[in-house]
């Protein structure tokens, strides 16, 4: 019984932890696609 209580908190926190890193990643990678959109558009450095 102890073992399955762990796995259940050790699911709960993962799923926690990646929904809660999905935005940040998603926001970051139309950040890139964004940057490289203008260097190719523009020239120079992009955005950043």
């Amino acid at each position: 019984m102890q073992t399955t209580t762990w796995r259940a908190l050790a699911a709960l926190i993962t799923i926690a932890t990646l929904t809660a890193c999905a935005p940040l990643l998603i926001g970051g990678g139309a950040a890139v696609v964004a940057d490289e959109a203008i260097e190719q558009d523009q020239g120079g450095d992009g955005l950043f």
